[in-house]
């Protein structure tokens, strides 16, 4: 049976998003006052980020998608040398402070029966906190949608009864990972592990990896609320990660590339 005939997935995704700036401009000489390269801007490009980007891919893969996320703007500002796309300076914005938290009583107001999926995409910013966390989990579990989890905590305590996707850095620093939960660690050019299983991905050219976890969680959801299965949903998900990376920037995939 054809799955993508099928009728589109409702995704809910919670998480810490941001505004990913490019400014791309000729870099031809060395200051004078400093031992750095001087970048005249030309344009500039602007791009979701983080949990907007994990929407939009899933959006772009075909799901109707809802995102909670935080009101405060965070902008990571990329300087790139237009001609050879070095990236010189990365300047992060708006993260002074924790972000302000998702309301507890917002949580409470969600109909979870209505989605197929609930994706906490967790960069830990202070939108996503324990509390509100638990109430997500509890809520969701009660209405039996799976829960989808890629968070850069190292503690994943909170985060029981869920899909936790991960990468390889991420997994040597975590701690109390919940027994109740199935864990996916992504591996880079060796592909992603599973259950113990190493799911390898084709050889493919990286020209940048900003992103390419978030396009994995997108394929990854996406394939699974329509499957139900996890192999076949990482398999997918590698697929739509390789994409990603040879795309400049936070890239939004196309089902249409995925053969």
């Amino acid at each position: 049976m054809d799955t993508q005939q099928q009728r589109p997935s409702k995704i809910l995704v919670i998480g810490d998003s941001c505004t990913d700036v490019y400014c791309f401009g000729s870099c031809e000489r060395i200051s004078p006052e400093a031992p750095v390269p001087v970048l005249k801007v030309l344009y500039s490009e602007e791009q979701p980020g983080m949990a907007d980007n994990v929407a939009k891919n899933l959006e772009s893969l075909g799901n109707e998608v809802l995102l909670f996320s935080n009101k405060e703007k965070i902008k990571k500002v990329r300087y790139v040398d237009n001609k050879t796309r070095q990236h010189l300076l990365r300047v992060d914005l708006g993260e002074n402070s924790l972000l302000e938290p998702l309301p507890v009583q917002a949580v409470e107001k969600i109909n979870f029966s209505a989605y197929d999926g609930v994706v906490l995409s967790d960069y830990n910013k202070g939108f996503l906190r324990e509390k509100n966390i638990k109430t997500i989990i509890d809520l969701a579990n009660r209405s039996q949608v799976p829960i989808f989890v890629d968070s850069k905590k190292n503690d994943l305590s909170a985060f029981e009864n869920c899909f936790i996707k991960i990468n390889e850095g991420e997994y040597n620093r975590a701690k109390n990972i919940p027994e109740s939960s199935k864990l996916i660690v992504t591996l880079g050019s060796r592909g992603a592990m599973y259950s113990g299983d190493i799911y390898g991905v084709e050889s493919a050219p990286v020209f940048d990896v900003c992103g390419a976890g978030d396009t994995f969680l997108a394929g990854l959801v996406t394939k699974y609320t329509l499957t139900k299965d996890v192999k076949k949903s990482i398999v997918y998900a590698n697929k739509c990660a390789t994409i990603a990376v040879k795309n400049f920037g936070t890239y939004v995939i196309n089902k249409e590339e995925i053969k």
